[in-house]
């Protein structure tokens, strides 16, 4: 009976698990039912989801907030704070959260506000921080008009429940009248709506000779225009010196280079109005202040937590980190702080508690020159990249003081010095009009524009020694001017390319002197010729075209002694390498101090690895040509609701280059071998480096800014004019691109293809295109055809018998290099 009954027992208990196993499946199948009822039964109809409804939550706000969704607006154009019709934002961080009960779907919105501010839609099916999703950004509407402007939005439909407008971005003065949402667009769309009395908006205009309109954007489009003025200018001179008219109104076009160089200079710093108008670059100079100043606590992957911590230490801004997004600087993706804030001994750990008091005080005066939303989004950057020989002068400067605004001006004059010594130095080593032509370059290239760089600490060092070591070799200072390139590439690293034309004039030395008995190789190679063909005018011109050349490849020549091997190599180019080596005999041990030794090394190899694998929309090069596809542009593969927006573009782009890198490769060996051709008929170290420099855009890819090195390969100009006018060419293209006047034809029909994109991976890569296009220019001008150089032209302007005479052999800079009226016109 006994077994019987645990039978029975064990059969009873199988069962009533089974019960409750199904009792459980059919009450959640119930309650689940409703929410499922309810999400399927509504209705997509075209009536405001939002409608009287009252805020779930907000954050940074003030006012009646009836007035959002009671269905009525203001007039448009209706003054911003009027207090009837508005409810108002505090700060970048003000948002307002609504809760439309269940989850719905979402395909338009209208937000009447402050007309000269943007403002953020986010959505999410659970009310929590990390739950959010950016759905659209709407813009400023400013160039309408000012005051209250009403604006429409279409989105793809998306379901959430609740719904959060805010995080502004503007000038600190918002506003909201009126915000709906909608599952399907009314028609029309937007709606007609009531209006509620406003005054108008008052606008008060600065008189014009304050400046008041000239931002930005303005100074860019004039950038363009003195880059086009300038080509046009040095095409004239061109021209007349090809005809044999050199001396044609000689002084005039000379006084109206030095126009040009003396507007360049002035306007590359926006004509004193800098970041209009703030001259400091508060964000750039956080990062490289405080990662510098507190290497041996951050290195290179610790920055934003830190500043995580320190802030949530802050009286009334934990909460606020809190719904912080940071960018990881060990993976270089987007997460949020919960992590960091749950363990914040891990940052402070590196720190004494004397130096953590000091970081925080740094951070604060940081956090106060920013305004909270820019706060924000400073963390998402991608930290501080300084190199430990960087760290020499930066860390030794950053720690002179704690953080003030007296501290922080007198440092960042320090790159407004670095343009006028290298400035100088160009003038004194390759005259004045090179310099001009140089300086329109350097002012009038988009990609690196006041705006990205200016105003910061220490980030044109690297460009002082760039252009400096190569006036050092036109001055006949190899040993100098060689330490300088390697400082230079200490400082940046890419740098490093500009050897690539001193390393190609050194091998051909190294190989040897051969006679036409020598042994050789007879190899058949692709090379640049030329045929007559007549043009419209009936006059025979020669036009280039591709021939295969058997040529002779001597092989090298044999040597009896090293020394002898040795002594092939010209003087100028041995002192050019020992003093890039003594830069790096010197400096790198040094740095060891301030870079936490070898470790610092070791974190900088992996820092610099990870940005390499980490794609950017505004880096430049021939990998960002090479990488390009339509299918996997920023405008097809950017998603805003993703937690890394650009994180499928990222992944896209590097897949790419790993599967054209045999592509990559060739384009690099074609490069090379036009930089070979270049130099076969000139050896002199500072032309061999001005070549190189060209093979920074072909070997890295490099953020848009560090473009200025284009300074640099203008020296070209003095040798052939073209190069300059090609230059400029270059740059006033790239302003063009940046304006994109196209993008006002029509989206479909036959001139749909001239549209000019206006996303950001798209322009710069277009930039990248004319940048290396005009560089294959003037290669192949160097490579075939004979020079049309400042020098010569000089040289040929000086009267008869004045030879010598103060004549610039530099690009004419000096006193009797313009010559008489009287002269004899020679036809070149």
């Amino acid at each position: 009976m006994t077994g019987c009954k645990s039978h029975l027992a064990l059969t009873r208990a199988r069962w009533a698990g089974v019960s409750i196993l199904l009792g459980s499946l059919a009450v959640s199948l119930v309650a689940a039912a409703p929410a499922a009822a309810q999400m399927s039964s509504a209705e997509c109809t075209t009536q405001n989801l939002l409608a009287d409804r009252m805020p779930a939550g907000q954050q940074d706000a003030h006012g009646d907030a009836g007035h959002v969704t009671d269905g009525k607006a203001a007039p448009e154009g209706a003054q911003w704070d009027t207090a009837a019709v508005v409810m108002f934002l505090d700060t970048p961080a003000g948002s307002i959260t609504y809760d439309l009960g269940v989850v719905r779907s979402i395909s338009a919105f209208l937000l009447q506000a402050d007309a000269n501010d943007t403002y953020k839609v986010f959505g999410a099916t659970e009310n929590t921080p990390s739950s959010f999703k950016l759905l659209t950004e709407i813009d400023s509407v400013v160039n309408v008009g000012h005051g209250l402007r009403t604006r429409p939005v279409r989105i793809e439909p998306t379901a959430v429940r609740y719904i959060k407008i805010g995080e502004p971005l503007g000038d600190n003065s918002y506003s909201i009248s009126e915000f709906q949402a909608y599952c399907q667009p009314p028609t029309p769309f937007p709606p007609k709506l009531p209006t509620v009395d406003a005054p108008p908006a008052t606008v008060v205009s600065a008189p014009w000779y304050e400046f008041k309109w000239f931002a930005n954007d303005e100074s860019a489009r004039f950038e363009m225009v003195l880059a086009f003025l300038a080509m046009a200018l040095l095409i004239w001179g061109i021209r007349l010196d090809r005809t044999g008219r050199s001396n044609y109104r000689r002084g005039l076009r000379d006084v109206l280079l030095a126009l040009v160089g003396i507007t360049s200079f002035v306007c590359y710093f926006n004509f004193g109005l800098w970041h209009f108008p703030n001259r400091v670059h508060q964000w750039d100079t956080f990062h490289y202040y405080v990662g510098s100043k507190y290497f041996n606590e951050l290195s290179y992957d610790r920055l934003y937590e830190c500043v995580a911590v320190a802030d949530s230490e802050a009286p009334g801004l934990r909460r606020r980190v809190e719904l912080r997004k940071v960018m990881n600087l060990r993976t270089n993706m987007m997460e949020g702080t919960q992590r960091i804030l749950a363990h914040p001994e891990d940052c402070k750990k590196h720190f004494t508690p004397e130096r953590w008091e000091a970081f925080k005080h740094d951070v604060a005066h940081f956090r106060s020159k920013h305004d909270v939303k820019r706060w924000e989004e400073a963390q998402t950057d991608h930290g501080y990249n300084g190199t430990p020989v960087w760290n020499i002068l930066g860390t030794t400067l950053a720690n002179t003081g704690p953080a003030s605004d007296g501290q922080i001006d007198w440092i960042t004059w320090i790159d407004p010095l670095f343009i006028v010594g290298m400035t100088l130095l160009s003038m004194a080593a390759f005259g004045w009009r090179t310099t001009c032509v140089a300086l329109a370059v350097f002012a009038t290239n988009f990609p690196s524009r006041f705006y990205w760089t200016g105003g910061a600490f220490l980030r044109w060092d690297w460009l002082f020694y760039f252009v400096s070591g190569i006036c050092l070799l036109k001055l006949e200072h190899p040993l100098l001017g060689g330490f300088f390139l390697g400082y230079s590439t200490l400082l940046r690293i890419f740098p490093m390319f500009v050897f690539a034309g001193p390393l190609v004039v050194a091998f051909k030395q190294l190989w040897g002197t051969h006679g036409p008995d020598d042994p050789y190789w007879l190899v058949r190679l692709p090379d640049i010729g030329s045929r007559l063909k007549t043009n419209r005018a009936g006059r025979e011109v020669a036009v280039p075209e591709l021939i295969w050349n058997q040529i002779r490849i001597y092989k090298p020549q044999p040597f009896t002694t090293l020394r002898a091997f040795i002594d092939r190599l010209e003087r100028r180019y041995l002192m050019l390498f020992l003093g890039a080596a003594l830069a790096v005999g010197t400096l790198m041990p040094l740095s060891l101090v301030t870079s936490s030794g070898v470790d610092g090394y070791r974190a900088f190899i992996f820092n610099t690895s990870k940005h390499k694998e980490t794609p950017l929309t505004n880096h430049m090069g021939l990998r960002t040509v090479v990488t390009y596809s339509t299918s996997e542009a920023g405008r097809s593969l950017q998603d805003s609701r993703d937690e890394d927006p650009w994180g499928k573009w990222k992944r896209a782009k590097v897949a790419t280059f790993h599967r054209r890198r045999p592509l990559y490769a060739l384009f690099c060996l074609g490069f090379a071998a036009m930089l070979f051709a270049a130099l076969r008929t000139n050896s002199e170290p500072w032309f061999a480096c001005a070549m190189g420099s060209m093979m920074i855009a072909v070997g890295i890819e490099l953020t848009c800014y560090y473009y200025s090195f284009l300074f640099a390969t203008t020296f070209l100009y003095s040798k052939r004019k073209e190069a300059g006018a090609i230059m400029l060419g270059i740059t006033g293209a790239t302003g063009f691109i940046d304006w994109a006047p196209t993008k006002y034809l029509p989206s479909t029909g036959p001139l749909a293809g001239f549209r000019i994109s206006q996303w950001l991976d798209e322009q710069y890569m277009l930039m990248s295109v004319v940048t290396l296009v005009g560089f294959v220019w003037i290669m192949y001008k160097f490579a075939a055809g004979p020079e049309v150089s400042e020098e010569t032209v000089a040289a040929a302007s000086v009267p008869r018998g004045s030879a010598g005479k103060g004549g610039s052999g530099a690009g004419g800079g000096g006193r009797g290099n313009r010559g008489g009226r009287n002269n004899k016109r020679k036809r070149r």
